[in-house]
């Protein structure tokens, strides 16, 4: 699998410049002084690129899915058309079409946690495809993904059902777990008793007068290649987000990002990105040293 560490290349909604230009000015600074190629992704319908865009599996392999999950049905204005985006993209995105597999699920890549040879989901891929069996469901997802599968339980109380607002990949067989339990320890004991069959849990813990609504963001990084990105809320907890996970990542680049825009919507750094590996002779080729940068608060032409 194209874990966060062997990325390259990250791409964001167009909407983002308007939706959140504070979050977006800081990002495309960060992106290139470190000289991460970055751009945007036009007619995408909300700034969730992570839901919507195909799971990269191999470097020349892309995996698309059904995405209508229930949270959008009332929504359908906000439900992206993936295909329709990479087509209407192609000049970037022209190999992710030459390799695209298609499965047969309805499904969001905010519940795709790539961690090593394993994805890790939650059960909320058995809800939303009721017409077929947990059997039929796991062998398409490792037909498509050719990997290995956890399943974490679904907590119905978050409504998206997404592992990545649960646990993130540090390498070396290890994951960062979020401090779920101070929200429910019913369920965090059940996260974490099911990631440590495979990997060494690393949970993430705030020390604070009061525990904020808003601390399940932190787990929400982004990592392109050896540059992480910690959402920092205007909290005392930013700080100690930061070391827990430099800590965890220790040969990695770690920088905060004020990234209150993204979460006041419900989501944070790894919702609103996606990142590939992308071949570097294919980035020089296409002149994509860096990124178009538009200007605050207006999308990119």
């Amino acid at each position: 699998m194209i874990t966060d560490a062997l990325t390259n290349t990250v791409y964001f909604s167009s909407l983002l410049p308007e939706k959140c230009p504070v979050l977006n000015r800081y990002i495309a600074d960060i992106l290139e002084e470190n000289r991460i190629h970055y751009t945007y992704l036009s007619e995408t319908k909300d700034i969730w690129c992570r839901d919507f865009m195909p799971i990269q599996a191999e470097e020349d392999r892309f995996v698309f899915y059904n995405y209508t999950p229930n949270y959008l049905k009332d929504f359908l204005r906000l439900q992206t058309n993936t295909k329709d985006v990479c087509q209407l993209n192609r000049n970037q995105l022209k190999p992710v079409m030459q390799n695209a597999v298609t499965i047969d699920l309805v499904l969001d890549g905010g519940n795709v946690v790539k961690c090593g040879n394993t994805v890790v989901m939650t059960e909320k891929v058995f809800v939303e495809n009721k017409d077929k069996t947990h059997s039929e469901i796991e062998r398409i997802l490792k037909d498509g993904f050719q990997c290995d599968l956890l399943f974490l339980p679904w907590d119905h109380k978050e409504k998206y059902g997404h592992s990545d607002g649960i646990v993130h990949y540090a390498g070396d067989g290890k994951v960062l777990l979020t401090n779920y339990d101070e929200i429910s320890p019913y369920y965090y004991s059940r996260f974490h008793k099911a990631l440590e069959k495979r990997f060494e849990v690393i949970p993430l813990k705030y020390e604070s007068k009061r525990q904020h609504a808003r601390s399940w963001a932190y787990i929400n990084f982004l990592q392109i290649g050896k540059l992480v990105l910690v959402p920092q809320l205007g909290l005392e907890e930013d700080e100690q987000a930061m070391e827990q996970i430099s800590k965890a990542l220790p040969d990695c680049k770690v920088e905060g990002i004020p990234a209150l825009e993204a979460v006041m919507r419900g989501g944070a750094l790894n919702c609103i990105s996606w990142n590939i590996s992308y071949h570097k002779a294919r980035l020089t080729a296409t002149g994509w040293a860096r990124g178009p940068r538009p200007k605050t608060g207006a999308a990119p032409a």
